[in-house]
Formats: structure tokens, C-alpha cells, sequence
């Protein structure tokens, strides 16, 4: 995994816009339109880079899970065919793994 900027990051208001990152001047900065327009969005977009370091962690949580989770299965330490904990009936749980695991990399892939 490649080294990322030291965290955490926040989202700061400036007086052009948003610094993101660590503070007092970020690792980017999302300007104003010059019209005023989308703030609301600008903002959310601040905040959700700001939140990347810690997306990317739990998204290598998730996986590091998973990775458990399939050894421990394959040396036959857990039984997968215990599946509750709150799954609503029909949900087909392949498919739910397979979107959250095929998700996660891509997190990772993206944020790296």
C-alpha cells in the first residue's frame, strides 16, 4: 500500500473554498464557483474526500474480514452455512458478498 498523507483529514472552509486534508492548508483545495452556485454540493464533495483515508481503511477491514473469515472456512474452523444475523429471507447472500468484496477492492484500487 502506498503511503498516503498523514491523517486526519478535515474539510475547512477558506476564503476561496474548501482546504482538504490536514490543516491549516490541506493536500487540495475545491474553489468556489464564481457565481455562488452548488455550495451545497462543494461541500459535500469536501467532506467526502476529507473522509478518504478512513474509507480506505475500512475498506481494507473489510477485505482483511473477508480473507478471514474464507481461511477459516477452508480449514474448516467456521461453518458458513450459519448465515443469520439479521438477513431479510430471500436475499441471495452470494450475490450480496460478492457486491460488497467486488466494492471494497475497488475502494482500495481507486484511493491507491
Amino acid at each position: 500500500m502506498k503511503a498516503t498523507t498523514p491523517r486526519p483529514w478535515t474539510a475547512k472552509r477558506c476564503t476561496h473554498g474548501w482546504h482538504i486534508g490536514p490543516q491549516p492548508d490541506g493536500v487540495c483545495t475545491i474553489r468556489d464557483n464564481t457565481d455562488g452556485s452548488n455550495a451545497a454540493e462543494q461541500e459535500a464533495n469536501a467532506r467526502l474526500i476529507a473522509a478518504a483515508p478512513e474509507l480506505q481503511a475500512a475498506a481494507e477491514a473489510a477485505i482483511r474480514y473477508d480473507e478471514s473469515i474464507a481461511g477459516r472456512a477452508t480449514r474448516g474452523e467456521y461453518d458458513l452455512s450459519n448465515r443469520g444475523g439479521g438477513i431479510t429471507e430471500g436475499e441471495d447472500l452470494d450475490a450480496l458478498y460478492a457486491d460488497w468484496i467486488t466494492k471494497a477492492n475497488a475502494a482500495l484500487a481507486k484511493a491507491t
